[in-house]
């Protein structure tokens, strides 16, 4: 198959092309970085350029006639400035899928959402695809607007595929590199009183490549969505201990109440305002870190799709430290 990936510089992006390239497919990647670009394998075909309206009927129009298929990974997912997450997660989106309708009349588009569309779920109950749509933060709203432009907006003949997974874990994952070096650090901040008790799925990076690359063969529905998510179900600290137990440290936790947090995060805000230093914890994260639970089901995912999520949390953990030892990012 011949397939092109937005965003293939990135955590997600960068390990799907290897996969594809692995299964024999023919790979174009949208890069915007030259120097990124080089750390992709050379039998990938780059394509220059990036989400901006201006740029996408350039590159769009190099493509060939005959692909088979869009997998959209690029999207902003931590920002300061909140129009950031409809320009480039909804209306980028919206941009790319007009223009590719213009030339391909068939084609499968994957879109890769996130839990954050659907929203936090109790601790009890885990989110399956029929679940309503209410993402408490701005993040989460663009990605749930953008699912919707797409199903709205996609060719009569198109396959689409809508897939949503919950935290992401493993190699080259710049966001959970920052838990890494606070449990190097020994201090572990809780945001809130019950912080390290809440509730999360998780899957590995590789799983969730096996999951878009099942989507692209085994689709058995014109237009479907599936959450992708290992079965196991973890607590925060539980992840902090598996981090700790690789690492050999020691640590303590320091419990914050959630308005010090909230007031930290408006700090770094005027900070980025000021000095342009970007940082992770913005106030629409804030939004995502005060429920208990983030849970969704990887059931259906297994039962349509016949994925095996083989990654548990210890092995996931561990490979991904290994892999930031290698880089020399701890």
């Amino acid at each position: 198959m011949k397939i092109l990936v937005t965003g293939a510089t990135g955590f997600v992006g960068s390990h799907l092309c290897e996969r594809l390239l692995k299964e024999g497919h023919t790979v174009y990647a949208l890069v915007r970085s030259s120097r990124k670009a080089k750390l992709l394998p050379p039998e990938i075909n780059l394509i220059k350029g990036d989400l901006d309206p201006s740029s996408i009927n350039a590159w769009v129009a190099t493509l060939e006639q005959d692909l088979d298929a869009v997998v959209h990974t690029a999207g902003t997912v931590h920002s300061f400035e909140n129009d950031s997450f409809y320009k480039v997660n909804t209306l980028a989106t919206i941009d790319l899928i007009e223009c590719l309708k213009k030339r391909y009349s068939a084609l499968h588009f994957i879109f890769i959402s996130s839990l954050a569309a659907v929203g936090p779920s109790s601790l009890a109950v885990a989110h399956t695809e029929e679940a309503k749509l209410s993402p408490p933060s701005l993040y989460g709203q663009s990605k749930k607007q953008a699912e919707k432009e797409l199903q709205s907006r996609a060719a009569e003949n198109w396959r689409t595929t809508i897939i949503r997974p919950p935290m992401v874990i493993g190699p080259r994952d710049a966001a959970v590199l920052d838990v890494y070096k606070m449990v190097d650090s020994g201090a572990i901040l809780s945001t809130g009183l019950n912080g390290m008790n809440k509730l999360y799925s998780f899957v590995c990076v590789f799983d969730l490549i096996t999951v878009i690359t099942a989507s692209l063969t085994e689709q058995k529905k014109n237009h479907d969505i599936f959450f992708c998510a290992h079965p196991q179900r973890v607590r925060f600290f539980e992840i902090i201990d598996q981090i700790k137990r690789q690492m050999k440290k020691k640590t303590i936790v320091f419990y914050i109440p959630f308005f010090l947090v909230t007031t930290l995060a408006y700090v770094m805000k005027a900070l980025f305002l000021l000095f342009k230093i970007e940082l992770r914890l913005t106030p629409d994260k804030l939004h995502e870190l005060k429920p208990m639970a983030w849970l969704c089901s990887g059931e259906k995912s297994e039962r349509v799709l016949g994925v095996q999520y083989k990654w548990n949390l210890e092995h996931t953990i561990k490979l991904t430290y290994e892999d930031y030892c290698q880089r020399n990012w701890l």
